[in-house]
């Protein structure tokens, strides 16, 4: 954990922001600050291995390594690893594993992992139903898993961010979050859910 009395502040300011972030702030919202807050809620065992799913522009990496998690992480393509070492910084890049990873045809055995990390993600997949179902496939009973995507208000926000950086729009994707919660509660007995200013966030655990 980041040292010192103001441990948030201090934990945000060891993480480099990207223009996206700064834009973000100035508008009154951190995604590393929900992210944190997330992680904390979970209260997931102290030093545990996590494997996030998927690394992106290394946000959650970031997080997690200043939370003391060491990370597995992957993505379909390394275009944006550079960006995400950026984020992670030398000081903490021994907590990190950075791999090519498939969501729709995960290299892991049936129920062999304890955490998963998976947050702002399935807006981005051409087939969500198919990396969730892997997703579950191999999630530990006794573990727990992190799932979430952007409210109402954080795709408007994204959509936001999009078009003044680059003009481009914002993917919403074909499985929303609040789809994705029966499904959730199907599968697991215990299942929380946290809501933050741009995400709705699960909280699952006890595998049925």
């Amino acid at each position: 954990m980041i040292p010192g009395d103001n441990s948030q502040q201090r934990l945000r300011d060891s993480i480099p922001p990207s223009a996206a972030d700064t834009l973000l702030r100035s508008w009154g919202y951190s995604l590393i600050d929900e992210y944190v807050r997330l992680i904390q809620e979970a209260s997931l065992p102290s030093g545990s291995r996590t494997l996030e799913l998927a690394t992106g522009s290394g946000r959650m990496t970031a997080v997690l390594t200043r939370l003391e998690y060491s990370v597995l992480t992957g993505d379909e393509s390394d275009e944006r690893q550079s960006q995400a070492w950026q984020r992670v910084t030398p000081e903490f890049a021994a907590l990190v594993q950075m791999s090519l990873l498939d969501m729709e045809f995960l290299p892991f055995h049936d129920a062999s992992i304890d955490t998963i990390v998976c947050v702002n993600t399935l807006h981005e997949l051409l087939h969500p139903r198919k990396c969730l179902s892997e997703l579950l496939r191999i999630h530990h009973p006794t573990g727990t898993l992190i799932l979430g995507d952007f409210n109402e208000t954080g795709f408007d926000v994204m959509q936001r961010l999009h078009q003044a950086t680059d003009g481009s729009n914002h993917p919403r994707g074909t499985l929303g979050i609040n789809d994705v919660e029966p499904i959730i509660k199907r599968t697991y007995s215990e299942v929380r859910t946290v809501v933050t200013p741009l995400n709705i966030i699960y909280i699952a655990s006890c595998k049925k």
